[in-house]
């Protein structure tokens, strides 16, 4: 991996932090976009290319997938004969990847992390099983401090913290953990991400304690919040926080992998395959668990669903030793188990739907 050059795949918001987080590792030789009013360009110091031009150099130069919803791109590479995690990359693979080929860091694309179970919208098709919970509640700003403390006892760096599960701006002390990750962590993370439906809009002082903390915001786009959403991002901008919409598929639609309580009438080999073509971006602080899969440590978190099986999840409780570390890298480069799935797998549609707000 370290003496190959490499494309970037996608001119977008996602790609230039993915540029800025390596540059000190890693020049990628061109970014692929679609789109048309791209090609051509200079991209964060990097000419912007088509597919048909890349396809002139391929597979000597590898490809790495930067779009949040990597499906599509990742089937075209199939279809034309490449093979994943050799001739190309989704980037929450490459990453762990790249840098234990490196130097043997540890170092995760994105960590999610619950700062409350608790959210102001009732969606039927919620990503995060919030209908399904029965209690709801904040997470201590105490507990997720302990929890990141002891996940960089084990991992090395993580380019994004991300807060979501309910409405993370819920939390009246989101500041003090952004804060804290901040004062004690600035140089091994990339940015914090806020994910918000955007109908609170923080105080000034709290929005300025934000953008001190290299925190950036993600609206969900739902239309029936675009006024608030909008003045939320005026917020943004006065007080330079970076922010960006969610989308999904066609961006008419939301994400919804079912309910978590049903097990799914699957074969093996059916289980397997969902895991593999799975485009989720995976990780997931929990209770001092390090999840394979976010959408499995939400299940546990607000259901309280299922069991963990061996390759879920990881232990960060457990002392780093040269076996544990082998075992880390696994769970981070997002390798399944020897099952080829997780036991959520069982229990999640992993389907596009129209959220639905009852």
């Amino acid at each position: 991996m370290l003496n190959n050059e490499y494309f970037l795949w996608g001119a977008g918001t996602y790609g230039k932090r993915i540029i800025e987080f390596m540059k000190n590792d890693l020049t990628f030789k061109a970014v692929i976009d679609n789109d048309l009013k791209k090609q051509g360009t200079i991209f964060c110091s990097v000419p912007v290319i088509s597919y048909e031009e890349a396809k002139g150099v391929l597979p000597g130069v590898k490809i790495v997938i930067a779009l949040n919803v990597p499906t599509e791109v990742r089937d075209l590479l199939i279809a034309a004969g490449f093979v994943e995690n050799k001739d190309f990359f989704v980037i929450h693979d490459f990453i762990p990847r790249y840098y234990w080929k490196k130097n043997k860091s540890l170092v995760i694309k994105s960590v999610d992390i619950p700062a409350t179970t608790i959210c102001n919208m009732k969606c039927e098709a919620c990503q995060t099983f919030i209908p399904i919970g029965v209690t709801h509640r904040h997470m201590s700003a105490k507990s997720i401090m302990s929890d990141i403390d002891l996940m960089f006892t084990h991992i090395d760096s993580v380019m994004n913290f991300n807060f979501c599960v309910g409405e993370s701006l819920l939390n009246k002390e989101l500041p003090d953990i952004c804060s804290y990750i901040y004062e004690n962590f600035a140089k091994r993370y990339g940015w914090v991400l806020i994910q918000t439906n955007g109908t609170i809009k923080p105080e000034d002082d709290i929005m300025q304690r934000f953008s001190e903390s290299k925190t950036l915001f993600g609206f969900s786009n739902y239309p029936e919040n675009i006024k608030s959403i909008n003045k939320l991002i005026e917020k943004c901008n006065k007080h330079n926080i970076g922010w960006y919409f969610n989308r999904a598929g066609d961006r008419k639609l939301w994400y919804d992998v079912g309910d978590p309580r049903i097990e799914n009438e699957m074969s093996h080999d059916k289980l397997r395959e969902l895991c593999t073509r799975c485009w989720k971006p995976g990780m997931a602080i929990v209770n001092q668990w390090l999840y394979i899969c976010a959408e499995q440590a939400w299940s546990h978190l607000v259901a309280e669903v299922g069991t963990l099986n061996p390759g879920d999840a990881f232990d960060l409780n457990q002392p780093m030793t040269d076996t544990t570390r082998e075992e880390l890298y696994k769970i981070i480069s997002r390798q399944p188990p020897e099952a080829g799935y997780i036991s959520h797998c069982k229990r999640c549609n992993s389907v596009m739907t129209p959220y639905v707000i009852k």
